[in-house]
């Protein structure tokens, strides 16, 4: 048995075809267009976004070939999140994606939290202080009556697809995260909270029924089984959100296991026995598909994207495929230079949107590829401090940490994060595809093809990286550094930027 696994990000749809020992049979990929507009809003067209999954997936099965596609009998989606999509009954889209760059309804969440013993509340119930899905509910509810009055259901990406594929309107625990309203004190059993929806004025009857992770949606509808080639009794299970599914395609399972996945954002995914929350930090354990264990939601804002900014806008280095060669002469430590990543302000482990991205310590010898090097730096130290950070929360140490996502393919990154992060790191076989092999493996998962003791067999580890000890007090030093920038440049930063 083999399943159609679906991986929507920010930049690009993609799917694979995986088999029951994790393997990749086929792959396919689609870019996706995010329109920016006045008041900080981020879009897509949800329609376009169907047709981009379709099309991917009809590569990923070419390529996996006939008997592979036969042997098709589950799809399994997963996305990114924080991103909401309003739906009639039918899943039809009745309005934009609203994407987590959108910053429109995020007055109404601010008030939300300034009301008495909320942030309290949402701590105690949730475990996440009023969020992002949220405010793009809030902004449709309010601000676009238009929309709001057609939407059956407010559906974060995941459910979408679910929907598109077999029709039925659902979500889990899992994907229901981002908005926020969701009670959470009960592993394995989320609700909705009657006493958050009514604290946050959302009309409770445009959300979507929550049903069990890794539930049978449905089968997939007649007309997508047709025009993709799937046989008419491949079912849809519910799926999860991608800090989820990477971990299942990393095997960051136990405690003290923990993967860097370094997609559009860098993001640490782990899983735990309990239930930790640090609001503050942005640092939480939150319902996983799994449904004996929490995953640990830590997302540094972000990653990637940051590098293919430089690459595309300011350094003309080359490109991803030319890192290796374009900083092979410029030594650890860029010579001084020191990169600031947060273009789009700071989240975990220290929430500051009055940040911007930075280089320092250029001098009269600095050259595109110190700058490039320090780059590569400057993102894995946010990791770092990350990393640590979690680990102090929990009190758990991650001697050794996995490597995925796009930024993953690169061995000089990987070989910079072990150096930044003081820790064995350990890249995954295809590492762009981890998010996709999780979302095949939880599919198969939840049809009992496998088990979750197999799941560990179905990752390949491509090659492990050690850090140099003689880098060692370089990059503790640098943390001291980087931490203390943090604290002193914001309301300089702001400064800055609020005369644009």
């Amino acid at each position: 048995m083999n399943a159609l696994a679906i991986d929507l990000g920010t930049t690009a749809a993609k799917v694979c075809v995986v088999a029951v020992d994790g393997s990749i049979l086929g792959t396919g990929i689609e870019a996706l267009e995010t329109v920016f507009g006045p008041g900080q809003s981020a879009e897509q067209d949800p329609e376009l976004v169907w047709q981009a999954v379709l099309s991917a997936a009809r590569e990923a099965l070419a390529d996996a070939g006939s008997a592979a596609t036969n042997a098709v009998r589950v799809v399994c989606a997963t996305s990114q999140w924080s991103s909401i999509i309003p739906v009639d009954r039918s899943g039809l889209p009745v309005g934009p994606m609203f994407v987590w760059l959108d910053r429109r309804g995020e007055s109404y969440t601010r008030a939300i939290g300034q009301t008495e013993g909320a942030l309290e509340l949402w701590t105690e119930v949730h475990g996440l202080h009023p969020s992002t899905s949220l405010s793009h509910v809030l902004h449709a509810q309010i601000d676009r009556p238009e929309i709001h009055d057609r939407t059956y259901a407010y559906l974060e990406p995941a459910d979408y697809l679910n929907v598109r594929f077999c029709g039925r309107v659902a979500a889990t625990g899992c994907t229901a995260m981002p908005l926020s309203l969701t009670d959470n004190r009960t592993l394995g059993h989320s609700t909705w909270s009657d006493e958050l929806i009514a604290r946050s004025g959302v009309d409770g009857s445009k959300l979507p029924p929550l049903v069990d992770s890794l539930s049978t949606l449905g089968r997939v509808l007649p007309t997508v089984a047709s025009e993709l080639g799937l046989r008419l009794d491949t079912v849809v299970v519910s799926g999860a959100n991608d800090s989820v599914a990477a971990a299942i395609g990393t095997n960051a399972l136990a405690p003290g296991h923990g993967t860097v996945v370094m997609g559009t954002t860098g993001v640490l995914t782990a899983h735990h026995p309990t239930r930790v929350v640090d609001a503050d930090k942005f640092i939480v354990t939150m319902p996983s598909a799994l449904s004996d264990r929490y995953y640990v939601m830590a997302e540094a804002g972000l990653g990637g994207k940051v590098l293919e900014t430089l690459l595309d806008g300011v350094l003309d280095t080359g490109g991803f495929e030319r890192l290796a060669e374009t900083v092979a002469n410029v030594p650890i430590g860029s010579e001084g230079v020191l990169f600031l990543p947060w273009l789009l302000g700071s989240m975990a482990p220290k929430i500051d949107g009055r940040h911007r991205g930075a280089f320092l310590g250029i001098s009269m010898g600095t050259t595109r590829a110190h700058m490039l090097r320090a780059s590569l730096e400057g993102i894995s130290m946010q990791m770092r401090w990350l990393l640590d950070e979690v680990a102090s929360t929990l009190a758990t140490p991650f001697e050794t940490v996995r490597f995925a996502g796009g930024g993953a393919q690169s061995d000089v990154w990987a070989q910079t994060m072990a150096d930044v992060l003081g820790r064995s790191v350990e890249q995954v076989d295809s590492p762009r595809h981890a998010n996709a092999r999780g979302a095949g493996l939880l599919g198969l998962l939840s049809v009992g093809e496998i088990g979750v003791d197999a799941l560990a067999a179905s990752v390949p580890i491509r090659c492990r990286f050690e850090p140099d000890p003689a880098h060692r007090e370089l990059f503790n030093e640098r943390l001291d550094i980087y931490r203390d920038l943090h604290d002193r440049l914001a309301e300089p930063v702001k400064r800055l930027i609020s005369r644009q």
